[in-house]
């Protein structure tokens, strides 16, 4: 690939929060004594009691800890500063410069990772109540279980591990909920900021969410933005009369769109649309991507029916569905219908998974008189493709459905090889490029999905396999995917507390999602 086209096609500049890392910064703090005596809290005999002893044996303990420290995590997901290693005498003294030393990395460390040789409990106490920021420690005897109750009792954020397992799944968790916390969503409104006329069970409150967890949204007038993607001097855009700051396409952004296009075209298998058509989506997802890097956002919602009423689509002749697909997969979450819930939903996923999320409505397909008849069928499924869909999974209980026209072409991983599909119209009429995935090419595979509720304080997340597809060769959002759950009866009546669009990624990430929930103060409900 032309290096200006793939430069053009990924979201450069942007600050992902998939790139975002946990900041760990290891503490050692040791004791030894200046004086040769025993006592209540002090053992041996010979030279086990002289300084030098000590000092030798917090070295053996600090090297095996250190080593652990250097294997113990992800690299993906957490930088581990250079430990700080901090030693004090028998009196127990704390002092002030003490302190100091140990927060001299405050600025960026977000979680101080604590181990011990003796009796420094006091001093992790004091310093935690300071700092005011996260503490955590491995199992060392008695260590964790003095410490962490003493912070907790004084409003310190604690953790506890009793392996390298939990400390991982926990450490995870809480950089997830960093890059929750530095997400900024570009927000495209018509008749509402807080929800689309398609999507109430949105969050009820977007500045709640805010104030909740840290995200943030920056509004632009949809108009606006289908203004911008005309080439014309900026000037002239009649939403943005006189502006010479406006973020109208230049001829040179016009063509890296046309390029886009003919590569995506060059890498499918098959084609349904008219080049020009085709290009005309990827002058949407060029503008879009203007946009957020001038908002310097990273992620991304629309309001699709709000917008299809205007009759712009119509006449821009494209949609908002291969932008999805395309931001989703470079690790930038992207929803439909304005759907925020979903959106954050799908961020969780993909922080976790390091995958590309799926975003569909969501429906349970139970067997009635030997045919799923809740299966949508007409507008929105073709029907055709449903009765076949009905064959192939025979008899198969507890069969659930999402469908949506934004698959992506990597399902197992951003860094993983790109999957067979094809390009279809959204419109019957040729316009809105599509990505279209067989999903019966995973029969099998394990998904994971997750959804926030309306009001922001609970978490949904279920797990299923993929047991069929639909709609690969349909329009529209006809394209879905089939999935087997433990009970669906069970999974539909959670699912109404959530809402509609339930996110999936491929794999079991249930424990992940799960501790992430927890880390985020919410009420993690499962299927």
């Amino acid at each position: 690939m032309d290096a200006r086209v793939e430069n053009a096609m990924k979201t450069t500049g942007m600050k992902k929060v998939i790139d975002i890392r946990l900041n760990v910064q290891p503490i050692f703090l040791a004791l030894y004594h200046e004086h040769v005596f025993e006592g209540p809290c002090r053992f041996g005999k010979g030279d086990e009691l002289k300084k030098e002893y000590d000092l030798a044996l917090d070295a053996m303990i600090y090297d095996r800890t250190a080593a652990n420290w250097k294997t113990m995590f992800d690299e993906k997901d957490v930088n581990v500063l250079e430990p700080i290693i901090l030693y004090r005498d028998e009196t127990f003294l704390t002092t002030d410069w003490m302190l100091e030393e140990i927060a001299k990395t405050a600025e960026q460390t977000d979680i101080y990772l604590f181990a011990t040789a003796s009796r420094p409990y006091d001093l992790i106490v004091e310093f935690a109540q300071r700092i005011k920021k996260p503490i955590c420690m491995m199992q060392d005897c008695c260590g964790s279980s003095i410490v962490i109750p003493a912070c907790r009792a004084r409003g310190v954020e604690c953790w506890g591990f009793t392996d390298m397992e939990d400390a991982n799944l926990t450490f995870k968790a809480l950089r997830v909920r960093k890059a929750l916390s530095e997400l900024k969503v570009l927000a495209l409104v018509r008749n509402n900021s807080n929800v689309s006329i398609s999507a109430p069970d949105s969050f009820v409150s977007l500045e709640d969410v805010t104030m909740r967890f840290g995200a943030r949204f920056r509004f632009l007038n949809i108009h606006e933005l289908l203004d911008y993607t005309h080439v014309i001097p900026q000037t002239e855009n009649h939403t943005t009369p006189g502006r010479h700051d406006g973020l109208n396409l230049t001829e040179d952004e016009m063509k890296e769109a046309e390029a886009m296009a003919d590569e995506f075209i060059a890498k499918a298998e098959e084609c349904h649309m008219e080049r020009d058509m085709v290009a005309e989506t990827f002058r949407a997802y060029r503008t879009i991507l203007k946009v957020m890097n001038a908002f310097e956002c990273n992620a991304f919602t629309a309001p699709c029916p709000d917008v299809c009423a205007t009759r712009r689509i119509n006449e821009e002749k494209f949609t908002f569905c291969l932008t999805h697909s395309l931001l989703n997969e470079q690790g930038v979450p992207s929803a439909c219908e304005y759907d925020v819930p979903a959106l954050f939903g799908a961020m969780l996923l993909q922080n976790v998974s390091r995958c590309p999320s799926y975003q569909g409505n969501t429906i349970t397909a139970p067997l009635v008189n030997g045919m799923r008849s809740f299966v949508p069928r007409g507008a929105l499924l073709n029907r055709e493709s449903v009765e076949k869909a009905d064959k192939e999974l025979g008899e198969l209980e507890n069969v659930c459905l999402t469908f949506h026209a934004v698959p992506t072409r990597f399902p197992r991983g951003f860094e993983s090889a790109m999957e067979p599909y094809s390009i279809r119209s959204f419109a019957h009429s040729g316009f809105g490029a599509t990505v279209r995935y067989d999903f019966k090419r995973d029969i099998g595979e394990s998904i994971t999905m997750a959804r926030f509720d309306p009001t922001g304080t609970k978490l949904f997340v279920a797990k299923g396999k993929i047991c069929g597809g639909v709609g690969y060769g349909d329009r529209n959002c006809s394209e879905g995917v089939f999935f087997q759950v433990e009970n669906s009866s069970d999974f539909f009546q959670k699912q109404l507390w959530f809402g509609n669009h339930v996110p999936l990624v491929y794999g079991d990430w249930m424990k992940e999602m799960v501790r992430v929930g927890e880390i985020l103060g919410l009420e993690v409900i499962t299927a």
